[in-house]
């Protein structure tokens, strides 16, 4: 019987061993590129030739700043899970969002995920399908019918920022939508708002951190380091895994009791034979 927990702790060293070869692997391998790539070496010419977007043309540079946003945004949210431990709406939602504030604006692209939120909440209860997937669908297509209403007021009133909002992710706009609504029904208004709310600051700084000058033009120049960001990752997983804020929400947080409530409570706490 005791040869199964011995197995498992070989298992789990050897786990813990690849991974950390990964992990040297992950800042090894393209700093290495990055560093033969330097002007004063021999082998600068060919490897700039081979690992490097500096020549990429203009009308590709937005994509190449939307899949930035990716790895970027995966060590953000990485960072406010695992270190800080706040909880948010999902994995994906504030890399979504983050898009969404890049494409439209971010005091826009709140305004519009509020409208949008409060409708889809408002509906959903009356969603009783027999299958998830019937729901999603219904609230994707909510969401996509809710973007046509700014763009024909946009049309009416001639603003040009209401038409803008046709470039908000329908897909993103969906799944914040939906689950803002799960946890809204699992944990209540307090808890969803708060998810949000972290969420939408987790995206703010991500499209902070994207914005910086000249990073897109440095991992263009140096898009191995892409790998690096995957490295940060397990690095925050193994050693910053502090969830310092784990469970935290000020929206939650209880007034102190009064003198006559505390005492009431201990009263309650001593029980019918300490009273008398």
């Amino acid at each position: 019987m005791s040869a199964a927990p011995a197995n498992q702790e070989n298992a789990a060293a050897n786990a813990g061993s690849r991974t950390d070869w990964l992990l040297i692997a992950l800042f090894a391998l393209p700093l290495g590129i990055a560093l033969a790539k330097l002007p004063m070496l021999p082998t600068s010419s060919v490897f700039t030739s081979f690992f490097s977007l500096a020549d990429l043309p203009p009308e590709f540079r937005k994509s190449a700043e939307s899949v930035l946003f990716v790895p970027l945004g995966a060590v953000v949210v990485v960072l406010f899970r695992l270190t800080l431990g706040v909880r948010m709406l999902g994995f994906f939602r504030p890399i979504l969002i983050a898009l969404a504030f890049d494409l439209v604006g971010i005091p826009v692209s709140l305004a519009f995920l509020l409208f949008v939120l409060v409708i889809i909440v408002a509906l959903r209860p009356l969603l009783t399908t027999d299958h998830n997937h019937s729901r999603l669908a219904v609230l994707l297509s909510l969401a996509a019918a809710l973007m046509f209403a700014p763009l024909m007021a946009g049309r009416w009133w001639d603003v040009a920022w209401l038409r803008e909002i046709a470039f908000f992710p329908v897909i993103a706009l969906c799944l914040t939508c939906e689950s803002f609504a799960k946890v809204l029904v699992r944990n209540g208004v307090r808890e969803a708002l708060w998810r949000t709310s972290t969420t939408v600051l987790s995206a703010g700084v991500i499209v902070a951190l994207t914005a910086v000058p000249g990073l897109l033009d440095f991992f263009l120049r140096f898009p191995e380091l892409l790998l690096v960001q995957a490295g940060c990752i397990l690095l925050i997983n193994k050693y910053l895994n502090f969830r310092l804020f784990e469970g935290a929400n000020p929206l939650t947080a209880r007034p102190a009791a009064s003198q006559p409530e505390r005492a009431a409570i201990h009263v309650e706490q001593l029980g019918p034979s300490r009273r008398t």
